[in-house]
């Protein structure tokens, strides 16, 4: 656990970071300077190129992560390994471009109440080249144990880069197509610049051997490659259909409004993705030489201090509501009979962070075939719910089949793994992280209400952590957060001398 914890604790302060950075953009700035219908064309942007990378990557992210330890060498040119699944992405990309422009009237008639997405149909091919060849490049820096510097690019740069455009537009100096434009280079700029550090660790040689591929079951990366592209686009789908369904049936004002709230509720998920990032090529290491122990150990660490942290940010966007929306102070986006689709989403994100390592488990082991058919048989009811409750409830039915989809996959793969590999995370512990939840909600709830919002929002999250941190600690509840608590207590007291 000692890689784990010194990347992971890096990882989720720079994830807490991009949080900030996330924040001041989706509270302060697209409210006021974007129409709900701009921000709801900026998520179907992102959504929809999500979409195309993934489906352009022909699953090389996950065949890094898989198969790299078994090809790796000390000469640093590891079996010609990352040219061979390089080249898998090159095609992939160029078939999923090809696609993407000969379907234009069929996907443009899907979304003709977007009234911005023939404008800008092309734009989504740049974007996604640059998503691909992120997603390959942060996923070799996984394998060798760098993730530090790419989560900086992803989650802090980016995010700036994005704040930065806001303000443009807020000065009126750029329009939100030159937005748009400037999202597209930034995401090609940290691109480049993950590159730049990956040629740089000397960990990878360019040149080939005569025997180059030779080693490679290129028929086992293949059949490996297509179920992962399968389960990963239907997975990915799963968490975008409600803003692409959205978009199509409702319009773009309707999922902008969705969207607000969707993203408010993926902080939850930020402490989830900086341990995923160490997590995963740990438990494919792991698996190679079938230390289950190890997967085990994991499995139950990762899954309860995801929870801990997700019901912390979880309680605390509920406690601070009237705060937001004094923050926001947009009427198209705050009105309180909206709140309930962060409620319902935010359990979503509570259900999937706590089932831990589910997917990874299962998705680096000889059984991710199965990851395939579950997230499948998800997607499809998925999409049904939504073209049954969206045209009545328009966000908040979208909202629905999410959490109702993203549990089945959970509690499927949960107990397969119970069943099959005689493992899973949950303890009396996970029941103690409800009650203190419940506890410090109410304290941070019913607490005095301070004339200044901006004070009002320190004093009451700062109550409500130190009430349920205090709980967590005294209770037990995670040795790895005791330890940490430890080690910064005695730090403290060294600075002052007791």
């Amino acid at each position: 656990m000692g890689i784990v914890k010194k990347q992971a604790y890096k990882n989720t302060f720079l994830s807490y970071g991009g949080m900030v950075v996330a924040y001041i953009n989706t509270v302060l700035l697209f409210p006021f300077f974007t129409t709900p219908a701009e921000y709801g064309f900026y998520q179907l942007v992102v959504s929809l190129s999500v979409m195309y990378s993934l489906l352009s990557s022909m699953g090389v992210p996950s065949i890094i992560a898989k198969y790299f330890p078994f090809y790796r060498t000390d000469d640093n040119r590891h079996n010609g390994f990352m040219h061979l699944v390089a080249g898998f992405s090159a095609i992939g990309f160029a078939a999923a471009t090809f696609i993407y422009i000969i379907f234009k009237p069929v996907i443009l008639g899907a979304y003709h109440n977007s009234v911005f997405f023939e404008r800008y149909y092309y734009y989504m091919i740049p974007l996604s080249f640059f998503i691909v060849a992120f997603n390959y490049l942060e996923m070799t820096g996984r394998v060798i144990y760098q993730t530090i510097y790419s989560n900086f690019l992803q989650n802090i740069l980016l995010r700036l880069l994005t704040t930065g455009a806001l303000v443009m537009i807020a000065l009126h100096w750029i329009s939100f197509r030159d937005f748009i434009f400037i999202y597209i280079a930034a995401n090609g700029l940290i691109s480049l610049l993950l590159l730049i550090s990956i040629m740089a660790s000397g960990k990878f040689d360019l040149r080939l051997t005569d025997r180059r591929f030779s080693k490679i079951s290129k028929k086992e990366l293949v059949s490996f490659g297509t179920f992962i592209l399968i389960s990963g686009t239907v997975y990915v789908l799963l968490q975008k259909v409600d803003t692409l369904m959205l978009s199509s049936i409702a319009g773009d004002d309707v999922q902008g409004v969705y969207s607000w709230y969707f993203n408010i509720a993926i902080l939850i998920s930020v402490p989830a993705q900086a341990l995923g990032r160490t997590t995963y090529p740990i438990v494919a290491d792991a698996w190679r030489s079938n230390n289950l122990p190890v997967i085990a150990q994991l499995y139950a660490k990762t899954s309860i201090i995801q929870m801990i942290f997700g019901c912390l940010l979880f309680i605390g966007i509920i406690i601070n509501r009237e705060n937001l929306y004094a923050i926001a102070h947009n009427k198209d986006f705050t009105d309180p009979k909206y709140f309930s689709l962060f409620l319902v989403i935010g359990l979503g994100f509570l259900v999937d962070i706590t089932g831990g390592l589910n997917t990874y488990i299962l998705t680096t082991s000889h059984k991710y075939k199965l990851v395939t058919i579950v997230v499948l048989v998800a997607s499809v009811f998925c999409v049904g719910l939504n073209y049954i409750l969206i045209p009545k409830y328009k966000g908040m039915g979208a909202a629905i089949s999410y959490l109702l989809a993203i549990s089945g996959v959970n509690f499927f793969t949960w107990f397969y793994i119970k069943i099959r590999f005689k493992m899973q995370p949950f303890t009396y512990k996970h029941l103690l992280v409800i009650g203190i939840s419940l506890v410090s909600l109410v304290v941070g709830k019913f607490f005095w209400r301070m004339p200044n919002f901006y004070f009002d929002v320190l004093v009451r999250s700062g109550v409500t952590s130190i009430i349920y941190l205090a709980f967590t600690y005294y209770l037990k509840v995670s040795k790895d957060l005791n330890e940490k608590i430890d080690e910064v207590l005695a730090k403290i007291k060294a600075l002052l001398g007791l």
